[in-house]
């Protein structure tokens, strides 16, 4: 998509300035003219968000810039905070732009803001933005705007967005000792196994002609090996990537498989779980409770699932309410989805009060997540003890078998 700067006449014969994301100056025309725009002029528009738009198009995620979570939900907080303090949207949208410091963010307010000021509403101007408000953010807003609560909406948007971020938080702190004394077990042995264990190689062999044990053998041939053939060992990373990121983008029946074993690994797919369950509960709690059409709203909970097994499940959940049956049916029939989440769900559904019930269900699954979080932090740190004690015993004694052989060899 390209940006247009453009400079039209409303109805009122007052000059308007904005900017429109296009594929072609055809298309832009054809955006503004339903709005009862005469344009005057429509210029590309060559700058950051620019850039970062062709950069995600043509070169993909890699290079393109980010917007942490962690900024969205500080915006959206203080946007919150500035519409229930009776601010307008274009106002408080100004504040917004004065207050955030984040290069790519703030020129997205800012086009949201234009957008705003040419008579386009709020969530429409977010949608145009993908890469900074997500669908869910943008349905939301639509939501609240439709039913005149855009400030209840936000407020639930905010305090879902900071559950979720929080909960990610909590598991990545849980991982980042484990993660560190792995790195540094892989390190040690790296230094053993590449440096040192050759040199010996070298003296025992070349010096004694003695026989290395099996074990220090091993070793070194597996040393040899990994120094020699290194690209065999980047063709298989290689190849693991390309099925994980192309393949699994490319075609559904690969993304569902993968999907289907993070939640058969040991121990982590159970955790995963919990947290898709989680997501699933919470997002189309928050999204039936805002006074979106429960259609949508599964549609969209579907996208923002995060698994392809559990969207699979939505979206047959989705045709069966259309033929005039239930949600907890088709989900019956997922072994994703426990019992007590479906009878819940099939409660909430006859009582009216879904929302409740799929609430009740993310608080409790949001404790088992921490509960879940809490144990893996307390038992990885001995097993990790335990693996680093092992690895390094083994490294250490392949290095010292050698000289048992070199004595036996001076004996004889």
């Amino acid at each position: 998509m390209i940006s247009y700067h453009y400079l039209a006449l409303n109805r009122q014969g007052r000059k308007i300035k904005g900017i429109i994301e296009a594929s072609s100056t055809k298309e832009a025309f054809a955006q503004l003219r339903p709005r009862g725009l005469t344009i005057i002029s429509l210029k590309k528009k060559y700058g950051l968000s620019s850039f970062s738009r062709e950069n995600s198009t043509h070169t993909g995620k890699l290079f393109a810039f980010r917007v942490k979570n962690k900024e969205i939900i500080i915006f959206l907080r203080q946007f919150a905070t500035l519409i229930i303090g009776g601010l307008p949207v274009v106002q408080a949208l100004d504040v917004m732009i004065r207050q955030t410091n984040h290069a790519v963010l703030k020129e997205g307010i800012v086009q949201v803001k234009k957008d705003v000021e040419a008579g386009m509403p709020l969530s429409e101007a977010m949608a145009k933005h993908p890469r900074i408000f997500s669908s869910f953010i943008h349905n939301m807003v639509k939501a609240g705007e439709a039913g005149g609560v855009l400030n209840i909406v936000l407020t639930r948007l905010t305090g879902y967005l900071e559950s979720t971020e929080n909960i990610a938080q909590r598991v990545k702190a849980a991982l980042r000792y484990p993660v560190f004394v792995m790195l540094m077990a892989l390190g040690l042995i790296g230094a053993l196994v590449f440096l040192v264990l050759p040199e010996m190689k070298s003296l025992f062999q070349d010096s004694f002609q003695a026989e290395l044990p099996f074990i220090t053998q091993v070793i070194l041939d597996l040393s040899d090996f990994v120094r020699t053939k290194f690209y065999f060992v980047l063709l298989i990373i290689g190849a693991l990537g390309f099925v994980y990121y192309y393949l699994a983008k490319k075609y559904d029946r690969v993304a569902y498989l993968i999907d289907m074993l993070k939640l058969k690994i040991p121990v982590i797919g159970k955790l995963y779980h919990r947290i898709c369950l989680s997501r699933f509960t919470r997002t189309l709690a928050i999204l039936f409770n805002s006074g979106v059409p429960i259609l949508d709203s599964l549609d969209m909970t579907a996208k923002t699932s995060g698994n392809k097994v559990i969207e699979k499940a939505i979206m047959e959940a989705k045709s069966s309410l259309k033929e005039g049956e239930t949600i907890a049916e088709p989900l019956s029939n997922c072994p994703i989805f426990p019992p007590m989440v479906v009878s819940m769900i099939s409660v909430g559904e006859k009582t009216g009060a879904l929302d409740q019930m799929l609430n009740k269900i993310s608080d409790f699954y949001d404790h088992e997540i921490e509960t879940t979080v809490d144990s893996l932090a307390s038992l990885i740190e001995p097993l990790l003890l335990g693996f680093l004690g092992v690895t390094i015993g083994i490294a250490v004694i392949a290095m010292y078998l050698p000289y048992f052989s070199v004595f036996e060899y001076i004996g004889g």
